[in-house]
């Protein structure tokens, strides 16, 4: 790698750019950032770089193409010395050298398996629902604000294009984090059982009837998507060897992908992963949707149901809250809202956006 181009890199200027504010924060010395691709974490470097003063810091991008990566190691060490850098930050590493000695470091990753010495792995995903509010900036009502939410999704280059077509957007980004058609295929179908309990080795079936592929190439695919956090799978309470349930890391992505729809799937996917995102520790159970132990509390992605038939379909599962000492059941709609209790087991139906904006 010619030394002029590690000059250039030095020579960036990131004062300028004008960047919106995320609530991930780096306040660590040595760092891994876990991102699915397109999460914003290369803006959030952007912004964390503005807190430094020129010439104090050297920002290299992996999947810049004109980058050569076989040659940083030669001369990397020798200039962060010469150049008394504080701070190292490497977008995209892709863990083929050993990091040189720096008083900061921050690397991103895709790969939720990769792991560095000393560092703190930090996990940042797409835009929740009260970040989407900011990136839109949209003087709407929050409902309208909801129904933008829905159905563009969380990536923030989504939310913040003023393009119209944003399925094309979102199938852009998805086609340049599958390296073949073979992968994106299989993804594809992983996609239309979104918000759904399947095993893999159904899956794998059913993509036999389709294409060719042989079942470790199958397995190895859905690894890597679990891996990259394209795909969250769900365990089951006390039950982690049995089917789980899918998510996805954008729940547009099956109707980018295709034509089949289904907004209370997609809905659940919603509440999933502002959950996901949020609180952690999450599982699912026969009557519950989500299920936090430590809390001692039940939620129940339930969008459209009037107020005293949703009433009537709770009080059915009571049995099952009183099996997992469940103390609060939050059901999580769209407009309804209502509290109350029943055989000491609080209630709550609450609208999504109050619900979401509540979370810690």
């Amino acid at each position: 790698m010619p030394l002029s181009q590690l000059e250039l890199l030095y020579d960036k200027d990131f004062s300028k750019l004008t960047l919106l504010n995320r609530k991930f924060k780096i306040n660590e010395k040595k760092v891994i950032i876990c991102a699915p691709r397109q999460s914003g974490t290369t803006s959030i470097l952007y912004k964390h770089i503005q807190n430094y003063e020129k010439n104090s810091f050297l920002y290299i991008d992996f999947h810049d193409f004109r980058i050569d990566k076989d040659n940083i190691k030669q001369y990397l060490n020798n200039f962060i010395k010469k150049n008394h850098i504080t701070l190292l930050v490497i977008d995209n590493f892709d863990f083929s050298f050993k990091l040189p000695p720096c008083e900061e470091i921050i690397v991103t990753t895709d790969n939720t398996k990769q792991n560095l010495k000393n560092f703190t792995k930090k996990f940042l995903y797409p835009l929740d629902f009260e970040e989407f509010i900011a990136f839109a900036k949209k003087n709407s009502n929050i409902e309208h604000m909801f129904n933008l939410f829905a159905n563009e999704g969380t990536y923030p280059k989504v939310t913040y294009s003023n393009e119209q077509d944003k399925i094309k957007i979102i199938q852009d980004i998805i086609f340049k984090i599958l390296q073949n058609k073979k992968e994106l295929k299989i993804f594809s179908l992983f996609c239309i059982f979104q918000s759904s309990k399947i095993s893999l080795y159904k899956i794998f079936q059913i993509a036999k009837e389709q294409i060719k592929i042989s079942k470790d190439l199958f397995y190895e695919m859905a690894e890597n998507f679990k891996n990259r956090q394209l795909i969250i799978y769900l365990e089951k309470y006390n039950s982690p060897n049995t089917t789980k349930k899918i998510y996805l890391i954008d729940y547009t992505l099956k109707n980018a992908l295709t034509y089949q729809k289904d907004f209370i799937k997609r809905f659940e996917n919603i509440v999933f992963l502002e959950l996901y995102k949020k609180r952690g520790d999450i599982y699912f159970s026969d009557n519950v949707d989500f299920y936090i132990p430590k809390e001692n509390l039940a939620i129940l992605s339930i969008p459209f149901l009037p107020e005293n038939l949703l009433k009537n379909k709770i009080l059915k599962r009571k049995k099952h809250f009183k099996k997992l000492n469940i103390k609060k059941v939050e059901i999580i709609s769209l407009g309804n809202e209502a509290k109350f209790e029943d055989d000491n087991i609080k209630y709550e139906i609450i609208p999504f956006w109050n619900w979401a904006n509540s979370l810690s």
